[in-house]
């Protein structure tokens, strides 16, 4: 893969955001050289891992999508690149007797920045990079912090190496157009595709009550054993134990979740839609697309 230009990377989260950059970049004629999906479960998918939207998602739209484009499509597995040599995301934590966290971003760092950093530093070593980022218009303040876009990963030597060899340049394909999170649901929706909901593990600390009511309905085996990881973490420095739903003598999370939920509404501070798009994740697609995906690849 050779080009007189620094070769176009786009980092695939797996959601909403990542979808609406590669198309974005189809339609302005920007297409990447490479999509990188780095996936946080094991290649069974028996531990817990992303939602199975996603995966659908990705098989069914996305990596039929970019071979039609003659876009090379790289899934990172577990067993060629483990995260911090586990099988999964989940086991890592599992392993550690720890819990996801807000504010470490432990799960970014460890399951996506040090994995697709080493996995381009041993296929480009040097090479100029330009790697595209799905943060949406609106979140600049988190372009600035994220570990994927600004510094480099705060884990094993490998991947902080990896990350500061890199020849790399950020770009933020969805900011630079000015697409929230509303402009980047009707840009998919105008493309005929369906529409992917926000992705996340499972398990994730940024969980609302009601995602975690969908995982107990929909994934109830997978509840149990994310009940089983906050029951088996370790207690803070204070002695205090660790919950999805904060600390200390809250409730344990089936309690916590089977609560009564409203989701909470708010407008968008970009395109001024009175409702912001939903993040709600589930199982399924947001919205079913009008057209068939990549019926030409398909023939």
């Amino acid at each position: 893969m050779t080009t007189g230009r620094p070769l176009r990377i786009l980092s695939y989260g797996g959601g909403l955001d990542s979808f609406a950059m590669l198309l974005l970049e189809i339609e302005t004629n920007e297409l990447p050289d490479l999509v990188v999906f780095a996936d946080v479960t094991d290649d069974a998918r028996l531990d817990p891992g992303e939602w199975p939207g996603t995966y659908q998602h990705v098989d069914e739209v996305v990596r039929p999508l970019c071979a039609q484009h003659g876009v090379e499509f790289v899934r990172l597995s577990t067993t060629d690149f483990p995260i911090r040599g586990k099988r999964s995301l989940f086991a890592y934590f599992e392993d550690k007797h720890l819990m996801p966290a807000r504010i470490s971003r432990l799960c970014t760092s460890a399951s996506k920045v040090e994995r697709v950093a080493e996995y381009l530093y041993s296929r480009f070593g040097k090479q100029a990079l330009e790697v595209s980022i799905g943060f949406e218009a609106g979140e600049e303040k988190r372009a600035e912090r994220d570990p994927h876009a600004a510094g480099g990963p705060s884990g094993p030597k490998r991947g902080r190496k990896a990350m500061n060899d890199l020849n790399r340049t950020n770009r933020f394909p969805l900011i630079e157009a000015g697409l929230c999170r509303c402009r980047c649901e009707a840009l998919v929706r105008r493309s005929g595709y369906p529409i992917p909901r926000k992705s996340a593990c499972v398990f994730c600390p940024f969980g609302t009550r009601g995602d975690f009511q969908t995982v107990a309905r929909e994934l109830p085996e997978q509840f149990v054993r994310i009940e089983q990881l906050e029951a088996n973490c370790k207690l803070s420095k204070s002695g205090q134990r660790i919950r999805f739903a904060g600390s200390g003598e809250v409730p344990e999370l089936r309690a916590w979740a089977m609560k009564p939920y409203t989701p909470r509404l708010m407008g968008c501070g970009v395109c001024g839609e009175p409702v912001r798009a939903t993040k709600v994740v589930g199982c399924d697609y947001l919205e079913d697309g009008m057209a068939s995906p990549c019926s030409e690849a398909a023939e």
